[in-house]
């Protein structure tokens, strides 16, 4: 029998918020694609390219349809449906607006953009499992959860082994090491990350260093994050990025992941090299943690 093909995709509810609107609506605007092969109305999503994340294929194809910069916040969940050759399976994320959204110029893959408060998106969309959607986000909306924070926990890419010829805190990584820290850096991008936290240890440094380097900002070494710490040092240094407002990826290693995971408030994960997941909060509550592929 054969397998039945399985198309991955990724999109998002894009958003921003609506000046002047009165108290019988939500104070957001969300944005509406019409397709006209289709003559539908759809969120904006697309298939992933090879070697691509779902995150950056989100990101990647709402602003090729939509002209929309954005990053990612709260996972909104997977929609799985029959198409002509199988099955979709879409992964949706919360995406806010970020800065001023190009001009757009229809094509024949999507003729208009339009954004439009909740009442008019429901009226607007063409498709059942679109409305759940939206449900879902208007439910992360009236507890204001679409408003969230990001933490991105990673563990160093792998490096090179312990050897007495040379100091722990100068290990780099290696080849593959070098590699897991580029295949990150279009994740980070997705989430918005303008701010990059490491342990002193070179090999932490080097993991996020491409990511620091293609966003134009410099790496904050923190010695509470190293593998010579304890739990007192670990919580000041996780509790100083979660009051923040910015989103913030740290670099640790694998002995000092479970006081990051105990200081956050979330269930402790088991990284292998270069992983990472990544931490959506609001007000010091969790709400919602995604592992990295």
């Amino acid at each position: 029998m054969a397998r039945e093909q399985v198309t991955t995709a990724a999109g998002g509810i894009v958003w921003r918020k609506r000046a002047g609107s009165g108290r019988t609506e939500p104070r957001v605007d969300l944005l509406l694609i019409h397709r006209p092969r289709y003559d539908d109305w759809t969120f904006p999503k697309g298939k992933t390219e090879p070697g691509e994340t779902l995150q950056a294929t989100a990101t990647r194809e709402i602003a090729e349809e939509t002209g929309a910069r954005v990053r990612l916040g709260h996972p909104l969940g997977e929609l799985t449906y029959p198409v002509s050759d199988g099955m979709k399976s879409v992964s949706y994320w919360s995406a806010r607006l970020v800065g001023e959204q190009e001009p757009f110029t229809p094509n024949k893959e999507v003729d208009e953009v339009r954004w439009v408060g909740v009442r008019e998106a429901r009226k607007l969309l063409t498709y059942d499992h679109d409305t759940a959607l939206l449900e879902t986000f208007v439910e992360l909306l009236d507890r204001k959860a679409h408003r969230t924070r990001t933490l991105v926990v990673l563990r160093h890419g792998k490096a090179a082994p312990r050897s007495a010829d040379l100091p722990d805190l100068e290990r780099p990584l290696t080849t593959v090491g070098s590699e897991q820290s580029k295949q990150v850096l279009p994740v980070l991008a997705a989430y918005g990350v303008s701010r990059v936290v490491s342990s002193p240890a070179l090999r932490c440094a080097q993991t996020v260093e491409p990511y620091a380097y293609s966003i134009s900002t410099f790496i904050e070494i923190d010695e509470r994050l190293s593998e010579q710490t304890d739990a007192n040092q670990v919580h000041r240094s996780v509790e100083s990025m979660l009051d923040r407002g910015r989103p913030v990826v740290l670099c640790s290693h694998r002995p000092t992941l479970p006081w990051i995971f105990q200081s956050i408030g979330t269930d402790a994960y088991d990284l292998g090299t270069g992983e990472g997941v990544v931490v959506h909060h609001r007000k010091g509550v969790v709400l919602a943690v995604e592992k990295l592929a």
